[in-house]
């Protein structure tokens, strides 16, 4: 990061004592097939000086603030308690062809080893793949999403091995 841009763990002491001084606040948290957790609450705002800015880039995923809501690139702003929001969802459609570029670029090999291999073969080798198959015949294998549904989880190891010894 540049010298002007300073990153901090996102723990309530932090948050508060930080938020007073800040002019820009960008709440960019992710927990896979979750929802993101409200790291700055409604009563916190009041801590920020007015006119100061929260960019929500976890707003697809709910938002990391609790005064968040999804707004969109032809009205992407509105005012809480005198601190701007911005809460686009998708923030990469605003630069389409080269978000687009972007995601072909990182996802085609991945295309291409599924396309060439099958996709269980290609979870078994690579981890990361398997960390992304989210339901794998009938079952939720991503604990995240069972948690968020309230759905029981299985391991996608657990079925894999039982895939391949019938």
């Amino acid at each position: 990061m540049p010298p002007n841009v300073t990153t901090l763990y996102s723990d309530r002491h932090t948050i508060l004592e930080t938020i007073e001084r800040a002019d820009l606040v960008v709440g960019a948290v992710l927990i896979t097939g979750a929802r993101a957790p409200r790291l700055l609450r409604r009563e916190d705002l009041a801590r920020m000086k007015p006119g100061s800015v929260i960019v929500d880039v976890a707003i697809d995923q709910g938002g990391c603030v609790e005064t968040s809501r999804p707004t969109t690139h032809r009205e992407p702003t509105y005012l809480v308690d005198g601190v701007v929001h911005y809460c686009v969802t998708n923030m990469p459609g605003a630069v389409g062809r080269t978000s687009t570029y972007a995601l072909c670029n990182v996802t085609l090999p991945y295309v291409l080893q599924v396309a060439r291999h099958g996709w269980r073969k290609v979870a078994a080798s690579d981890p990361g793949v398997a960390q992304g198959i989210n339901l794998d015949r009938g079952q939720v294998t991503n604990q995240a999403v069972a948690a968020t549904f309230g759905l029981p989880y299985t391991p996608w190891s657990a079925l894999a091995v039982s895939a391949a010894n019938p």
